[in-house]
């Protein structure tokens, strides 16, 4: 029996150095629009740089999709702060630094994409 006991609501997810970000849901629409933002990214850069080298384009196919899916999905944020340790404005802009930070994004997929799948997991999905 499937078990529909995945988020309905933004929730909060705590990532490291103390950064805490809320998100939306990561639904069918917000993944797929993720997708497709990843996939339009990749291919202009492919169209520009036709030599560009399959493992890094794997690496970018993915650092483009946990950007998209971040600027999707994170409607909140906390802990994250300028130079001079004043506090950011949230921004498409803003996030996708943050996501450039190779341990932020590994958390963020991780925890964001988590609930998924541990439904799968267990057989749910």
């Amino acid at each position: 029996m499937l078990t529909l006991d995945l988020p309905t609501e933004p929730y909060w997810l705590d990532l490291p150095r103390g950064v805490r970000v809320e998100i939306r849901p990561v639904t069918t629409a917000v993944m797929a629009a993720a997708q497709a933002g990843s996939a339009r990214r990749l291919g202009a850069l492919r169209a520009g740089e036709t030599d560009l080298d399959p493992d890094m384009a794997r690496g970018l196919a993915f650092a483009f999709l946990v950007k998209a899916l971040a600027r999707h999905a994170v409607t909140a944020w906390e802990g994250i702060g300028d130079a001079a340790g004043k506090p950011l404005p949230l921004s498409p802009e803003a996030v996708e630094r943050l996501m450039d930070m190779d341990e932020m994004a590994a958390a963020f997929w991780d925890r964001a994409t988590g609930p998924v799948a541990a439904v799968a997991l267990e057989g749910n999905g």
